[in-house]
């Protein structure tokens, strides 16, 4: 790109960064405590829904995220007419992603279920084609999707008036005692009861305790009384009592059907509701919970070692959750990952608080969650926004969410990783936070943002590495355009009191998801020296969109070697070896479709000198092809080395561009050779 070109796209990023709209907040603080470690690095929220399919997006896009999972269809054609999860999971696996497997997109709409029957030969036909594929990066099964707005349950409620009714014809097949089941919310304050009349002679009431909440809160429960019936056909009629009450169905064990819906019933003076916490028939008279156990218990039959990944709620309601979970703790058939969607700016923080509780008081041992769909309240426009995702990634780590995947709000275009692209081949400003997420490597570590409930302010994750003796902050939210970070208890390879740093603050801008963005800039790098243990980076000229980061060494460490095994690597192998720096390689580099790309970032636009440490073990002389930002490719020429691990250098001028540039060495046409680092001088 010309520079002309770069000026005018810089200057865009910076007007939309400060055209963003949002609350104004305080200055703020972020702590880091290098020593607080929560847990290894994973990338647990680097994945996204849709966000890989068959052919896009190019490997070279998605390689660098390193993200643990991602979501896809079962099969291709119904849902969705791309995306199969078999040859996704293929293409994913040499990278370590994994991919969760959406069930319910065996069907179009939202969703269009026919009935059990049905639904177990689609469960069969993927589990035996998953098994055949021997895919061994299945992170699990999603059971269902969004069911408090996709399972299309109804009932009856405003059953208000004194002429208000609802009328059950029921068969017995003897006349007998029956015990009556009936599904029922009463978001009263008080027991609610409803006349209940058999074959139009009184028969008392029916008394409902009160549930917490209606049907729709996803507050019903159960209550079981006994009715007298004759041989034949029976009228069971609910009438206004004492109080409001809502049905939902009444099951008579001995009677043909078990089950009789609400909304089959003569009902008079009352309404038809639609809700995704309720049975009816067009769900096969199953209410979600039951549909969900009996799913489960037939995925165990097909594969024991299966994991079952639900509810799956568009919105966690502690009712709706506290439900499920006691219903398939009855059942025995709790999902071994529990999941559900964060999308409307909820405050995580609480929820996830809240479900640990659950599981706390039902006895439950700890579940991995999986937030299988997680953006802003902007949908499209927000969704890989840098400063949106900033704080909610932050909360994922924090709290050891196990993995988040991007929405898919910008639905004509699957296999953009999210929203990360903004073509089909072009970054965006969030995908270059994404690919630092996805340099992070050692442990994550501690960081206390000025409130961990506010889904929108600044927030931040950090990671150490003592191997590779570095640290990193990612952060973004809404500021008042300035945040101190607060770095303490550094590790003993970063010195002691008096010792000093190396800071280096870089930014990506966010104008939109369809602007391009080639770099990310550099804001400083200075040292700093550790006193009391720590240091204070004041970073001010924020954008509420942008993201951040700080890349933190000790001071004279070079910061010009890039190692190959931390690069994108692919159709090649990460070998180890004691002569290779860090003690790891890259091997293998074998095939026509094999590369390394290096991510390389210099201060200005000049020719620099690369150095690449190689092996070749062949006896003879070996090529890789060069080509760096996407331009011609040239050929480089390895002499033989004393063998495979053993290493050698040789020396080319490469001329790149101030800011990150992508440096990729390829098989080339003649032999092999494998790579342990470049340095670019």
């Amino acid at each position: 790109m010309k520079k002309k070109g770069l000026l005018v796209l810089l200057i865009t990023a910076l007007l939309g960064s400060m055209l963003s709209a949002g609350p104004v907040y305080a200055a703020s603080n972020l702590t880091v405590d290098l020593s607080n470690v929560i847990g290894p690095v994973t990338h647990s929220a680097g994945g996204s829904l849709y966000g890989v399919i068959e052919n896009k997006p190019d490997n070279n896009l998605f390689l660098p995220l390193r993200a643990k999972a991602y979501i896809n269809p079962a099969v291709a054609g119904y849902q969705q007419p791309w995306g199969a999860v078999i040859p996704v999971a293929q293409r994913l696996a040499p990278s370590g992603s994994q991919v969760t497997i959406r069930l319910a997109d065996w069907f179009t709409g939202w969703y269009d279920y026919t009935n059990l029957n049905d639904w177990f030969n689609k469960v069969t036909t993927t589990v035996n084609d998953v098994k055949a594929a021997g895919l061994t990066n299945v992170y699990g099964y999603e059971i269902w999707n969004e069911p408090d707005g996709t399972w299309k349950g109804r009932y009856v409620g405003q059953i208000d008036y004194s002429d208000s009714y609802v009328e059950f014809t029921v068969n017995a097949p003897t006349a007998k005692s029956y015990a009556m089941t009936v599904r029922y919310a009463n978001g009263t304050n008080a027991v609610s009861t409803h006349t209940l009349s058999v074959n139009g002679t009184g028969a008392g009431s029916v008394s409902y305790p009160v549930t917490g909440g209606w049907v729709a809160d996803a507050s019903s429960a159960s209550v079981t009384v006994n009715v007298n019936l004759r041989a034949g056909s029976n009228k069971l009629r609910f009438g206004k009592g004492a109080g409001y009450a809502e049905l939902d169905y009444i099951d008579i064990a001995g009677t043909s059907p078990v089950r009789y819906e609400a909304e089959n019933a003569t009902v008079n003076r009352a309404n038809l509701f639609n809700s995704g916490y309720a049975s009816s028939n067009t769900t096969g008279n199953l209410t979600f919970n039951e549909f969900f156990s009996l799913t489960y218990t037939k995925l165990k039959q097909l594969d024991p070692t299966a994991k079952a990944i639900g509810p799956s709620f568009a919105t966690y309601r502690h009712n709706a959750m506290l439900d499920f979970m006691t219903y398939q703790k009855s059942k025995n058939t709790l999902p071994e990952i529990t999941s559900w969607h964060q999308l409307w700016d909820e405050n995580f923080t609480a929820n996830h608080n809240d479900y640990r509780a659950i599981e706390n008081s039902l006895g439950i041992s700890g579940r991995p969650i999986s937030i299988n769909e997680y953006s802003g309240r902007g949908y499209a426009e927000v969704e890989g926004m840098p400063g949106v995702v900033a704080p909610l990634i932050a909360k994922f780590e924090r709290l050891r969410v196990d993995t988040a995947m991007q929405s898919y709000w910008d639905v004509p275009y699957p296999g953009r990783l999210g929203s990360l692209l903004a073509t089909d081949t072009q970054r965006n400003g969030g995908w270059w936070f994404y690919k630092w997420y996805g340099d992070m490597s050692g442990n994550m570590v501690s960081v206390t943002p000025p409130n961990v409930n506010d889904i929108r302010a600044v927030d931040g994750f950090a990671n150490v590495d003592s191997a590779k003796r570095y640290a990193s902050v990612l952060f973004g939210g809404v500021t008042d355009g300035s945040v101190n970070v607060v770095i303490k208890n550094f590790p003993s390879f970063f010195g002691t009191n008096g010792s000093k740093v190396r800071v280096r603050a870089e930014w990506t801008p966010f104008v939109n998801r369809t602007t391009p963005v080639n770099t990310t800039n550099t804001l400083f790098e200075t040292e700093y020296t550790i006193s009391n243990n720590q240091i204070t980076v004041p970073i001010s000229g924020l954008y509420n969109n942008d993201g951040y980061r700080l890349y933190i060494t000790p001071a004279g460490q070079p910061t010009n070697v890039y190692e190959a095994e931390d690069a994108a690597v692919n159709h090649a192998n990460i070998a180890s070896g004691a002569s290779a720096s860090g003690g790891k390689y890259v091997a293998q580099i074998d095939y026509s479709d094999s590369y390394v790309d290096f991510y390389v970032k210099v201060p200005t636009t000049r020719t620099y000198t690369m150095t690449i440490r190689y092996a070749n073990g062949t006896g003879a002389n070996s090529t890789h092809n060069l080509a760096y930002n996407g331009g011609a490719w040239s050929t480089i020429t390895y002499a033989p080395t004393a063998g495979w691990g053993q290493f050698g250098t040789v020396n080319v001028n490469v001329n790149l561009t101030a800011g990150d540039n992508i440096i990729r060495l390829a098989k080339g046409s003649t032999g092999y050779a494998e790579l342990d680092n470049i340095t670019i001088n």
